[in-house]
């Protein structure tokens, strides 16, 4: 199948220094995407993925930021305006997954996830919507989690958090569709992120119990999934959510 061409975008992944943001970048940079690494603090693991980048002919910049931290988004999106003139395709993969129990979580817990989880995306968006909106094209994908969708005993603030970005996809979806912004929403499930770039997936392998295909997913089609969002063949689907979870979630 031939790639969905996005030469002359530039993208960038937070959280992309491993897993399923490092597989992303890596696919974007396939399709001929410039691409911005983020780490909130590894700098060689963020380098090493700018360089992977590189090796498959994209431009590439590795920067830290916590986006939890709005000074630092901020900052992040400085770099990336200042290397590349701005970023067209805005994949927000970050995110906090944390346990307490409901009763024995404080402000400060709460807060701490919420900030990663719902206070990034915001952040993130505020710095690049206006140069998508003076470009008059844009792609918007968050990340979300299946629990988020399910529930999850100890998780409150992470779930709430997570559909908290949902909300902000579908509120951004309306507002920005008239200027050729689309905002999206993936929701991925239970992942292997322990098997190597194109590695197959073998059908059972101790996947959890609950998932139609028999399998864990792979980081790779979480990645497929946000490039076809990004390309002009999606250009008519926004404000959507689009589990990738192997049939665990079918209702």
């Amino acid at each position: 199948m031939a790639l969905t061409p996005l030469d002359g975008k530039v993208a960038l992944v937070t959280g992309s220094g491993r897993n399923i943001g490092r597989a992303t970048i890596l696919e974007l940079a396939r399709r001929g995407a410039s691409v911005v690494v983020n780490a909130r603090s590894n700098r060689d693991e963020a380098e090493a993925v700018a360089d992977e980048a590189r090796d498959l002919g994209a431009r590439a910049i590795a920067t830290i930021a916590d986006v939890a931290d709005q000074g630092q988004v901020y900052r992040m999106a400085g770099e990336a305006i200042s290397e590349f003139g701005g970023v067209d395709i805005l994949v927000n993969n970050a995110g906090m997954r944390a346990s307490k129990p409901f009763t024995e979580m404080t402000v400060e817990d709460w807060r701490e996830v919420n900030a990663v989880n719902m206070d990034g995306p915001f952040f993130a968006c505020q710095s690049f919507v206006p140069g998508m909106i003076e470009r008059g094209w844009g792609r918007i994908v968050n990340v979300s989690g299946l629990n988020a969708f399910r529930g999850r005993s100890e998780w409150a603030h992470v779930c709430a958090g997570k559909m908290g970005a949902l909300g902000l996809t579908r509120a951004l979806a309306v507002e920005l569709a008239p200027r050729g912004i689309t905002v999206n929403h993936i929701v991925p499930g239970a992942f292997d992120t322990t098997r190597v770039e194109g590695q197959s997936a073998p059908i059972g392998g101790g996947a959890p119990e609950g998932i139609p295909v028999g399998r864990l997913g792979l980081p790779a089609e979480i990645a497929h999934t946000v490039a076809f969002l990004a390309s002009d063949g999606a250009a008519y689907i926004t404000g959507q959510t689009i589990h990738v979870n192997g049939g665990a979630l079918a209702g």
